[in-house]
């Protein structure tokens, strides 16, 4: 019985953890499918310095294809908001099909692995909070992470995080300055 418990244990711990794969089957290619009519993407992040507390929420929404960012700086001398904008940017549908298919493939809707990222005593000097709720076909999924993100959320958080980026809107305007002239050709 020892023996049958100390055979099975390993592999429960290993299922338990999160992307548990059978090595000797075959992989099967990822096929994308449609966006759900309300899926939706908000981002809470807290960054927290000793010098400075900013609140930035992204709302992506995949039914009107726009992204709402609201930056909020607050003072830390009597908690009140010194600074609060927000900045709105339109979606292609290739961006929120990339989201979609990101959520899909690494299965964010269903769940998570045990151990993500834990907040430890080199964190308490600048603590970076991020809330991440992904909202798709009636069901939300929530994701807390501190300091980074781990493995399955990462890819989906750089396509959140372009969506800031000035390259983002337009790839033929130039992001600074104006384009060169074209060289001068060689006789």
């Amino acid at each position: 019985m020892l023996r049958r418990i100390s055979l099975l244990l390993p592999l429960f711990l290993l299922a338990a953890c999160g992307a548990f794969k059978n090595p000797f089957a075959d992989n099967k290619p990822f096929v994308p499918t449609a966006v759900p009519a309300d899926f939706a993407i908000v981002v809470d992040e807290n960054h927290d310095t000793f010098a400075n507390r900013q609140h930035i929420q992204q709302v992506l929404t995949a039914a009107d294809t726009m992204s709402r960012t609201t930056y909020t700086t607050y003072r830390d001398f009597n908690d009140s908001i010194s600074d609060r904008f927000t900045q709105e940017t339109a979606l292609t549908p290739s961006q929120v099909q990339a989201m979609w298919n990101s959520v899909a493939e690494r299965n964010l809707m269903e769940g998570s692995s045990l151990w993500i990222n834990w907040l430890s005593d080199t964190d308490i000097h600048q603590r970076n909070s991020f809330i991440i709720q992904i909202r798709a076909n009636g069901r939300t999924r929530t994701y807390r992470q501190t300091n980074g993100f781990s493995g399955p959320v990462r890819p989906l958080m750089l396509l959140v995080s372009a969506v800031r980026l000035p390259i983002s809107r337009d790839a033929n305007t130039p992001v600074v300055g104006t384009p060169a002239a074209a060289p001068a050709t060689q006789p």
